[in-house]
């Protein structure tokens, strides 16, 4: 066995072991605790505050309209037999739209004709008449009251020719009618009408617009009133062509606000001969009201709402800080920025909601 000596030598060693142990179990504490603030920081996005050259402008969203739009329908009763056109075809003045069935209304312009022949030969025959009584009562060979039997008969005659002539235009107008007609140069839009429809006086059964020119409809609340002029120029964008911008200027403001919107009802003029644009789309409308600027934006998704005001996170570090910033003017994706921020600074663009201030973030690759 050992003595007390010899075991002398183990003391250090076993020392030693012990702080070894000790430090090493210190180091993988604090890695543990390292990893796991880390794995709790908050995954995020972050953005630039940066200065952009922006065109102040009011924004709005209107619908398109056609330059000239005429809804047509039938003068008189009576039941389709051709619908002449389909929807989207371009039509011209005097181009037939629609017919309407003219059995009765071509016999009554034939009984109006018949009508017209028979006023006319008796007329032709009272004139004789009147004519030959005239030369006899010159020669003393009939008496006065003969000849104004015949000029009575002459002046019957007359105004029964002179009836029927009317009879008759009006007829044949009212069977010009059995022929429905466009009235301007146009695309057919909203078409109703079909075959064998009955028809009465005034119902629409389909509408003609002249698309060279559409208009942009939008409605101008009071307080940007002063902020929009007659010829005033536009921006125009509608969702079937995103990548590309239609030029407009104001033509048309409503000096009356609507009575229950209480909006000025405006028309934003653009140049459609390429015929892209259509009525009926949707469209965005961007009126400039002054000249370019720079001002110091981010991203809309960058800005958190609380009790009327605006806050956004700066990273700072490894930390999210809360900052109370003023807001302008809203852009497509971006929001101009008055104050509470310097260009450059790092702002949170994911995970807002989810931020309180201070606390632990790391920015995703």
């Amino acid at each position: 066995m050992m003595n007390w000596k010899s075991k002398k030598w183990l003391i250090p060693v076993i020392l030693l072991i012990g702080i070894t142990i000790v430090w090493r179990s210190g180091v993988l504490a604090g890695d543990k605790t390292q990893t796991k603030a880390a794995d709790t920081a908050l995954s995020v996005k972050v953005a630039a505050a940066q200065y952009v050259d922006i065109v102040p402008s009011l924004n709005f969203n209107g619908t398109l309209e056609g330059q000239i739009s005429a809804t047509i329908g039938a003068k008189i009763s009576g039941r389709i037999e051709q619908v002449l056109v389909q929807e989207g075809q371009q039509v011209n003045v005097g181009d037939p739209l629609i017919k309407l069935e003219a059995i009765e209304l071509a016999n009554s312009v034939r009984q109006a004709g018949d009508s017209v022949r028979k006023a006319q030969a008796s007329y032709e025959l009272a004139l004789n008449d009147f004519n030959r009584y005239q030369i006899l009562y010159d020669k003393g060979a009939v008496s006065e009251q003969q000849l104004d039997n015949a000029k009575v008969k002459l002046k019957t005659a007359e105004a029964d020719l002179s009836s029927a002539t009317a009879n008759q235009s009006s007829t044949q107008q009212q069977y010009s009618y059995g022929v429905i007609s466009s009235p301007v140069d146009g695309v057919i839009a909203n078409r109703t009408a079909t075959v064998g429809q009955v028809v009465s006086p005034g119902a629409a059964l389909m509408v003609v617009q002249d698309i060279n020119q559409v208009y942009a409809v939008i409605n101008v609340e009071q307080k940007d009133l002063g902020k929009v002029k007659i010829g005033q120029t536009a921006s125009v964008s509608v969702d079937s062509y995103p990548d590309t911008v239609f030029a407009g200027t104001v033509e048309v403001m409503n000096p009356e606000a609507g009575s229950v919107s209480r909006m000025f009802r405006t028309k934003i003029k653009i140049d459609n001969s390429a015929g892209e644009l259509k009525p009926g789309m949707f469209a965005k409308v961007a009126l400039s009201t002054g000249s370019s600027a720079q001002i110091l934006t981010i991203p809309q998704s960058a800005v958190v709402q609380k009790q009327g005001l605006y806050y956004v996170f700066t990273l700072e570090g490894d930390k999210a800080v809360r900052r109370q910033i003023e807001i302008g003017d809203m852009m497509e994706t971006a929001i101009a920025v008055k104050a509470g921020l310097e260009p450059g600074q790092q702002v949170v663009t994911t995970n807002t909601s989810r931020l309180k201030d201070g606390d632990a973030v790391r920015v995703a690759q």
